[in-house]
């Protein structure tokens, strides 16, 4: 069974016509830029970006050639013979003994022209030095003395002597250009060891530079084929941001046109129906009988007589039931009490008897309480 006692309200808060339009725009806009077929589409790779993907492998790896080259010839420098194993052969020779070796550099020659220069001493004496002597021996007297054979054993023996010096004169010569012809070749074969040296030592730097000369280009190959990537992606990237944002265009309208109103305080009005119980309906028609019927103090007309003219509510039927030419109408609603607090809101229901009030916190107060 319903309670006759209990009163209730609906409070219904309404934005005005331009809002509600306004939000619902929006919306329609909104839904129609973000429909899947029509409306904005995710751009995806761009061009620049495609070839960024495709060239990428071959950039990071275009090096490799380069960086072979390298390796090889790194290697090459390392195999090569060192500065020492290369001048080991030279400096080897140029330790031999000279004086063994000048036997290698006599004149092939020597034996003939010592042989030739004893010749032609035996030749001088038997034909010019011996006669002589023996005609000197015979002018003298003493031919087959034995005075003229010791004159000629004298010059015969002298002129021997004499050969025999010039041949080991000669031999000595020989032996010293052949001496110093071993001397000058152990000097030469310690250039040619200096200098085998610092040709392999120069060989092995220029090849261990040329490798790293490669190495360094291999590495410059990759950075450059890199960057270009990284270019080509960069410039992809923004034209997929301008792409995009064109996509996007109405989207971000939208959002700049939602954005106008935020933080607005929008007016609304509330309309509140208050339906108050049938008991506090019939205690406010009490209640509004007794403030009818009472008269004013220091007297005077009550409210019945001045709203009516009759002072008694059986006047007033009488008169409600009592034909009458003159047209006219009357109330039977109930009004609100003169004494409401302060900020307090009279609330009638439908048919504009009063039945309660609204304080200024939004509690209603049921009349009939």
């Amino acid at each position: 069974m319903a309670n006759l006692l209990q009163s209730s309200q609906t409070q219904s808060t309404q934005a005005p016509d331009y809002y509600t339009k306004y939000l619902s725009d929006i919306a329609s806009q909104g839904l129609s830029a973000v429909n899947p077929t029509t409306g904005a589409q995710f751009v995806g790779a761009q061009p620049l970006q495609q070839q960024a993907f495709n060239t990428v492998q071959n950039a990071s790896t275009g090096y490799q050639p380069t960086l072979d080259q390298a390796s090889q010839t790194l290697t090459n420098a390392s195999n090569m013979a060192s500065p020492l194993k290369s001048a080991t052969p030279y400096l080897t020779a140029a330790q031999n003994d000279p004086s063994q070796m000048a036997q290698t550099y006599l004149s092939p020659y020597i034996q003939s022209v010592i042989q030739n220069l004893s010749d032609a001493g035996q030749r001088n004496i038997q034909q010019n030095l011996a006669p002589s002597a023996t005609a000197s021996a015979v002018g003298s007297g003493q031919y087959g003395s034995q005075r003229g054979a010791q004159v000629l054993g004298q010059v015969t023996n002298n002129a021997n002597r004499d050969l025999a010096s010039q041949i080991a004169q000669t031999l000595n010569t020989g032996y010293n250009t052949a001496l110093t012809t071993a001397q000058q070749q152990n000097q030469l074969e310690g250039q040619l060891g200096t200098t085998a040296a610092n040709a392999a030592n120069s060989g092995q730097q220029n090849l261990t530079q040329l490798g790293n000369t490669q190495s360094n280009l291999a590495a410059q190959n990759q950075a450059l084929g890199l960057a270009g990537v990284n270019a080509l992606s960069t410039l992809g990237g923004q034209q997929q941001t301008i792409a995009q944002n064109q996509q996007n265009f109405p989207l971000t309208n939208l959002s700049t046109l939602s954005s106008l109103l935020r933080g607005f305080n929008v007016p609304t009005s509330t309309t509140t129906t208050a339906q108050g119980s049938p008991l506090s309906g019939l205690a406010s028609v009490g209640a509004g009988v007794q403030g009818l019927l009472q008269n004013p103090v220091g007297g005077g007309q009550n409210l019945l007589s001045q709203l009516t003219g009759q002072s008694t509510l059986g006047g007033v039927f009488k008169n409600m039931f009592t034909p009458s030419t003159t047209v006219g109408s009357t109330s039977n609603q109930i009004l609100a009490p003169n004494n409401l607090p302060s900020g307090a809101h009279a609330e009638y229901d439908q048919s504009g008897t009063y039945i309660g009030y609204t304080d200024n916190t939004g509690t209603f107060v049921d009349a009939g309480n």
